[in-house]
């Protein structure tokens, strides 16, 4: 078992965990996640990483019979303009997709754009989530006002 600890931790249910703990088995399957409320105490073999901890998923398109463009001007018909067009969603497609939509909507946090970008993906069945092993630590993301920037990367941690 490795456990491994980030400024933000993203759960298994997308709930954001400021200085949360994971623990991955030896596949680097997450298989806990530790809410420590933000006070995080020394534990052995932890390692503490600066980012945006995250398990590795995906989302698989289920429908094809989408109406993409909404004609509003909100999050989520942004986000399926940019998205819906896929027929898996990685982690690396939403980020580049939250990059681009932290851009228009400055004034949101990443765990905002995050609950609605994935909460619109999931919406009337048009994709379905699925976990696979491996741990990502987003980087170059601003960490004290929460926001996508231009630097945003995925490190593979497992």
């Amino acid at each position: 078992m490795k456990k491994f600890a980030a400024n933000y931790l993203i759960s298994a249910s997308g709930t954001f965990l400021k200085n949360g703990i994971v623990v991955a088995d030896e596949d680097g399957r997450a298989i806990e996640f530790i809410d420590t409320t933000g006070d995080l105490q020394e534990i052995a073999q932890l390692t503490f990483l600066n980012g945006i901890l995250c398990p590795n998923f995906r989302f698989v398109k289920c429908r094809t019979d989408l109406n993409v463009f909404t004609g509003d001007n909100s999050i989520q018909s942004l986000a399926l303009q940019l998205l819906a067009n896929h027929s898996e969603v990685s982690m690396l497609h939403l980020i580049e997709a939250g990059v681009t939509i932290q851009e228009h909507f400055p004034e949101n946090t990443i765990p905002e754009l995050w609950d609605k970008m994935t909460a619109v993906l999931l919406a009337e069945g048009r994709f379905s989530k699925h976990d696979e092993a491996g741990l990502f630590l987003w980087i170059g993301v601003d960490l004290v006002n929460l926001h996508f920037t231009s630097k945003c990367r995925l490190k593979k941690i497992l």
